[in-house]
């Protein structure tokens, strides 16, 4: 049971928008070409755990915090009184794992990924005692691409192969467990915890002068397009959409790249790129949006959440 779907990280979506309305530099570029293969290993790994997941509870890209400290789960996976934690890597060529270290083939040392899911599950452990749970962790580093060679004198039981996902999966989930109460309610919680707003340090600097506006098509991101009556059509892909959802997902985008910014109809209608009326923008904001009037400007913010039951139970 996926209780928790894999989304892209607010650095993706923000390096993947920049991408096509501005020149990234170089060093941005390389960033953003490196969350789209993590996030192609990662939808490879979904597409394994969606086939062997029946008797346990997924949650995929969870970001929590400890005390002061942020730390990101690829995929957790709860079964049996236990929680499998994978760190899921897309590497591709040879690598050398010796002294704890991993070099690439050319002789560059990365990050240890022992090191990074140690962490996580030093962190996952406080957090479980902070809510009150026990669980035994086992961490997992997955490497996904079947193009991918690790050297190593000593074979490591936390490393697994793209040739040994699915039988990992598969003896997981051959065995008969039932679903307690007492895992749905931590997997309920963890989602609960998740940080869906976390914006790490380091993501680019920009300002809204230097980007390309217009809507982006959602499927190959060009912003050519041309409208009917009621439909946006891209140009360059032919993916077809209501105007009206058009606009909204670009209001969105525009809230992502400028979370600080009074979100108004005279900037979404410049951020759009005039391409639609002001009075239309205007409907779309006071329908799915709280307005708010300061002196002789009226901006639009998030509505207030409604209150929904924290736990589902087992029917």
């Amino acid at each position: 049971m996926i209780l928790k779907e894999r989304t892209k990280s607010i650095t993706h979506r923000v390096l993947e928008s920049l991408n096509f309305r501005m020149n990234l530099p170089v060093e941005e570029q390389l960033k953003y070409e490196n969350q789209v293969k993590g996030w192609a290993g990662e939808k490879q790994f979904d597409f394994y755990m969606s086939q062997f997941h029946q008797s346990g509870l997924v949650l995929n890209d969870l970001v929590l915090n400890y005390r002061d400290t942020v730390f990101q789960i690829d995929s957790l996976f709860i079964v049996n009184d236990s929680i499998y934690l994978y760190e899921v890597k897309n590497y591709t060529g040879s690598y050398f794992y010796k002294e704890d270290s991993f070099f690439t083939e050319s002789g560059y040392q990365i990050l240890n990924p022992l090191r990074q899911i140690d962490r996580s599950v030093t962190y996952l452990q406080n957090v479980l005692l902070r809510l009150g749970y026990r669980f035994p962790i086992h961490p997992m580093v997955v490497f996904i691409n079947p193009e991918f060679t690790l050297y190593s004198i000593l074979p490591n039981k936390h490393f697994l192969f793209s040739s040994q996902v699915p039988k990992h999966l598969s003896a997981l989930s051959n065995q008969n467990f039932l679903i307690k109460q007492e895992q749905l309610d931590l997997a309920h919680k963890l989602k609960e915890l998740h940080n869906e707003d976390y914006r790490p340090d380091n993501l680019p600097i920009y300002q809204l002068g230097q980007l390309k506006k217009g809507i982006l098509c959602p499927i190959c991101f060009s912003l050519s397009h041309t409208d009917t009556r009621q439909n946006y059509l891209c140009t360059a892909c032919k993916h077809k959409e209501i105007i009206t959802t058009a606009i909204e997902r670009s209001i969105k985008e525009f809230k992502l790249l400028f979370p600080d910014n009074l979100m108004t109809t005279s900037q979404i209608y410049e951020w759009c790129g005039k391409n639609y009326s002001k009075e239309r923008i205007r409907i779309i904001l006071k329908k799915n949006y709280q307005s708010h009037l300061s002196r002789h400007m009226t901006y639009y913010s998030e509505k207030s959440p409604s209150k929904v039951p924290l736990f589902d139970k087992i029917p």
